[in-house]
């Protein structure tokens, strides 16, 4: 018997629901069943990707439609709390972009909302699945690093937005709810909250011109029994460079260029991330609890890491 097919709402056809309108309509276990943006020029341009999905004409519209088994929140974070809620409220599973929110408060919401309903839900960080970033967890777990001494997250970019963001500028250069920090610092906080469990920030120093988003954060978090340092700022040539550094007493591994890792003189190839995540979205809605996606739960943590150093 062939593995069902799901049919998928998608919340926000900017440039994340775009992406996402593209990975879907690839994937084999997935129809775009419907789509919603309040902006129509974002409408009119997910039409060209998914000709034959539904235009909804609201929130409520599409969450409401029986065809969508899956709500994809691609909303700017302010939008999250109220698109899954209402994504919980007709009963739909959801998958909602990171950050889960813009405020501490309401990622906790969140969360605690997706506890009381019990219905499938998980938040898009592709580091989840990733498999270099799966491979740096095993490295870890395994002892092939020997003891971790020290940890470090270094990005920069050439500015910020980066240009192939500027249709989002409005919101993403914004203090309350854009920057860096939580488009792209959380990513990686994710991934080490994974492997050395929660952190606290012990140290920050933020630079950011009145209503705008940082130009450079400098940190530590601390971990059980290990510190680990940031370095992010919007400075030099390199648009988009990041590197996840741990170093152990026997070995030291790296996850660089989102999906490369770099252990013992080996880079190793690109590989995109998004077919395994929709693997594991497909495997979340066949009732599998071993899919491997980031929690509300996780994804509020890594809320409450990242607006501790930015408030």
């Amino acid at each position: 018997m062939n593995p069902p097919t799901y049919g998928v709402g998608i919340v926000g056809t900017g440039i994340m629901g775009q992406r996402m309108l593209a990975g879907l309509a690839r994937h084999p276990r997935f129809r775009i069943a419907a789509f919603w943006d309040p902006d129509p020029a974002a409408m009119r341009s997910a039409a060209t990707l998914a000709p034959d999905a539904r235009h909804a004409a609201s929130l409520s519209d599409l969450v409401g439609d029986d065809g969508c088994d899956l709500v994809f929140v691609a909303a700017p974070p302010a939008a999250h709390l109220a698109s899954v809620q209402a994504a919980l409220d007709a009963r739909r599973a959801c998958l909602c972009e990171k950050p889960l929110a813009a405020s501490r408060s309401e990622a906790d919401s969140i969360a605690a909302m997706v506890a009381a309903a019990g219905v499938p839900f998980a938040v898009n960080f592709p580091l989840a699945r990733a498999e270099a970033s799966r491979r740096l967890a095993a490295l870890v777990a395994g002892g092939e690093l020997g003891t971790i001494e020290s940890a470090t997250i270094q990005l920069r970019f050439a500015r910020w937005p980066r240009p192939w963001q500027a249709g989002a500028a409005g919101w993403l250069d914004d203090s309350t709810e854009g920057g860096f920090s939580r488009e792209v610092l959380s990513h990686f906080v994710f991934v080490a909250e994974r492997l050395f469990g929660p952190a606290q920030p012990a140290t920050t120093r933020l630079e950011r011109q009145p209503g705008r988003a940082e130009t450079v954060l400098l940190a530590s978090l601390k971990h059980a029994g290990l510190t680990l340092q940031i370095d992010a700022a919007v400075a030099g040539d390199i648009a988009d460079h990041n590197r996840f550094e741990v170093v152990g007493s026997l070995a030291t591994a790296a996850l660089t260029e989102w999906t490369r890792l770099d252990y013992r003189g080996q880079l190793s190839d690109r590989v995109d991330p998004t077919p395994g995540t929709l693997d594991a979205v497909a495997a979340m809605l066949d009732g599998r609890v071993d899919h491997g996606l980031a929690t509300a739960a996780e994804a509020a943590s890594v809320v409450r890491c990242i607006e501790a150093m930015l408030n």
